[in-house]
């Protein structure tokens, strides 16, 4: 009885627990606070930190009557980065870059 209740829980414990796993992810990745409409920026990049688990970025924007904001965004992952041809030398404070975004909605 005892080893069947063993086996029983060897089983019935990954099927139970796996299934949860991903919910961490759906979580992390919600876009639930982010708008709909797509915004183009075009900026000098402030600071920039490769980084996991998102790359980070800041840049300013000047606007015509002359002031600047600054922007802040987060890239994808290191791993997505660099599938996509990035390196970490691939954007260097100064640099003039145009973001297009969907930019949070707070």
């Amino acid at each position: 009885m005892r080893l069947r209740r063993a086996l029983v829980a060897w089983f019935l414990a990954p099927a139970v627990v796996i299934p949860t796993l991903n919910l961490v992810g759906f979580a992390h990745h919600s876009r639930a606070h982010y708008g709909t409409e797509e915004s183009t920026t075009k900026g000098i990049v402030v600071e920039y930190k490769w980084r996991n688990p998102h790359v980070y970025v800041v840049w300013a924007v000047t606007d015509q009557s002359g002031k600047t904001t600054q922007w802040v965004g987060e890239m994808a992952s290191l791993t997505s980065m660099i599938a996509d041809g990035m390196t970490k030398d691939s954007l260097k404070m100064g640099d003039e870059i145009t973001v297009v975004s969907f930019p949070s909605k707070s």
